[in-house]
């Protein structure tokens, strides 16, 4: 028999050291199990390097995970949970199996941080608040503090995955536009590069001048074949102003005016803001989170600046005493169909459900809100396709009739 030296949780509080003696490793586990305890750690002495390896993995540093990755380490942490896996066991059952590396890591550093005091909720925040956003912490702790930890994560997921429906109807909303856009260029390559370069020769050679719309697209294109590294720095140069532009509070708050005035594209902003909303917003209230603190945490999902100082001046008035219908009446933030449910809620008590029921009504808008925004875009989109090869048609047949023009 081998003597094994274990870390353990007890009361999934207090980190407690020891050494049982076992036949292997499973066996020792088994054995600190009956002590009462949750192993964390388990190890010979010929292994302490085991340790050495998690601290230098520990210092691996993730800054961001896509859309998909959250799900995927919410939905295998929630089924663990579910089942009964304390969250120790839990964290190192993904490190040891997800196929996902930043995942491995991030499950590595939560457990080592609850080795070391801290709360799920407190390791989570303190190492990837801004990974998971301040929202998903904000839940998990409401959920963890509530004895419910298994229940948010499921109500986690629903919006992830919605968020992630969303994201891909707007993928393939704009499959057809692109298609279309890349068939255009693709013509106006063909014509510049091979088409109209045959018929200039065969005018160059008669002593006639390719006509000025046919040159002016050759020109256009032998540009940017001959200079495409200043293009390419052209192209950077205008993201990096973008960029900076919109994280400019005052002009992210004009444009953000500026799109809520567009036919369509308004309907489509304004649902998708009020379907994060309202669906965080189920989600607390469902968490115990009082309704104050429930939308202000709510208003962190909304990313329209508009929007978003409408639910402040909502939550304001809330804090000043008015009832949630009321401040979103004065505000006009939210349909008025959705508050005639809220009223109501408020008024039977069942406030919980209402969210529900409204973030399942804006759903349904912002699918509308985008069919709609999609037949609008498409016939933009072929009319500059139409006009794209309307040009080239024009030059074409210049081009062709000034060949003729020279041979005869």
């Amino acid at each position: 028999m081998a003597k094994y030296k274990y870390k353990a949780l007890e009361n999934n509080t207090r980190i407690v050291e020891g050494e049982v003696e076992a036949q292997s490793l499973r066996e020792a586990r088994e054995q600190i199990r009956k002590l009462g305890f949750v192993p964390t750690k388990v190890y010979t002495e010929d292994v302490q390097h085991e340790v050495k390896t998690e601290t230098h993995v520990a210092q691996t540093s993730i800054k961001h995970l896509s859309l998909s990755q959250k799900i995927s380490f919410t939905s295998q942490l929630e089924t663990l949970l579910t089942a009964g896996i304390p969250i120790l066991e839990a964290l190192q059952t993904i490190e040891n199996n997800s196929p996902d590396a930043k995942l491995k890591t991030i499950s590595l550093n939560l457990r080592i941080g609850i080795m070391s005091g801290l709360t799920f909720a407190q390791a989570l925040n303190n190492l990837y608040g801004k990974v998971f956003d301040s929202v998903y912490c904000g839940l998990i702790k409401t959920g963890e503090d509530a004895g419910e930890l298994e229940a948010t994560l499921q109500r986690m997921l629903v919006m992830l995955r919605k968020q992630d429906a969303i994201k891909g109807k707007i993928i393939n909303a704009s499959i057809y536009p692109g298609v279309l856009i890349a068939m255009m260029t693709g013509l106006l390559i063909l014509f510049a590069k091979f088409v109209f370069p045959r018929f200039a020769e065969i005018m160059a050679f008669n002593g006639a001048d390719l006509p000025l719309l046919a040159q002016l697209i050759m020109g256009v294109f032998d540009f940017i074949d001959n200079f495409w590294w200043l293009v390419l720095m052209i192209i950077g140069a205008g993201c990096y102003v973008l960029i900076n532009l919109f994280k400019n509070p005052q002009f992210k708050s004009k444009w953000d005016e500026f799109v809520l005035k567009i036919p369509v594209v308004s309907d489509f902003i304004t649902f998708i803001n009020l379907s994060n909303f309202m669906t965080v917003m189920h989600i607390s209230y469902d968490a115990g989170v009082p309704i104050m603190s429930g939308l202000e945490l709510a208003n962190k999902t909304v990313g329209n600046y508009t929007i978003k100082s409408k639910i402040f001046t909502s939550v304001n008035l809330v804090r000043a005493g008015k009832t949630l219908t009321e401040a979103f009446q004065r505000t006009l933030v939210i349909p008025q169909e959705l508050i005639s449910m809220l009223s109501a809620g408020e008024k039977s008590g069942t406030l919980g459900k209402m969210f529900h029921d409204c973030a399942n009504v804006i759903d349904k808008k912002v699918d509308m809100a985008l069919e709609a925004m999609t037949k609008l875009f498409e016939p933009a989109v072929i009319l500059i396709m139409g006009g794209a090869v309307l040009l080239i048609a024009i030059a074409f047949y210049q081009a062709y009739v000034g060949m003729l023009g020279s041979l005869f």
